[in-house]
């Protein structure tokens, strides 16, 4: 495993503990948009539009290519890709009907209720 590092880690899911920046990345999954494109999707001002781009491009969690009104923001799907993907995996585990996620306490119990569950497979 990699070195851990508690200041990047840290500055990642910040970035990501807002529900204004996850719509954005939201947005972005439907392509390449400008700040007033994205403003009028999540209906937000302009200004608190740009200050919630602002973390996202400092993580790379989006580009941004172009200046003034033209400028034109996109996710970075080398990473948006496979933490959409870690986040869906938590979710469908974790987070039955994404109501919450399951308490400690509660999980073992859950995963034996998973277990017992018949599985079917079907083959080509």
């Amino acid at each position: 495993m990699e070195r851990f590092c508690n200041e990047a880690y840290y500055k990642l899911f910040q970035t990501l503990a807002s529900q204004t920046r996850l719509a954005i990345i939201d947005v972005l999954r439907n392509g390449t948009k400008t700040a007033n494109e994205i403003s009028e999707v999540v209906n937000l001002s302009l200004p608190t539009t740009v200050e919630n781009l602002k973390p996202l491009i400092s993580c790379v969690l989006i580009h941004s290519e172009g200046s003034g009104e033209q400028k034109r923001y996109s996710l970075n799907l080398e990473i948006i890709e496979p933490l959409g993907n870690i986040l869906a995996f938590h979710a469908d585990k974790y987070c039955p009907g994404l109501q919450e996620c399951i308490p400690e306490e509660k999980l073992k119990e859950y995963m034996k209720q998973e277990a017992a569950k018949e599985t079917y497979i079907e083959h080509e």
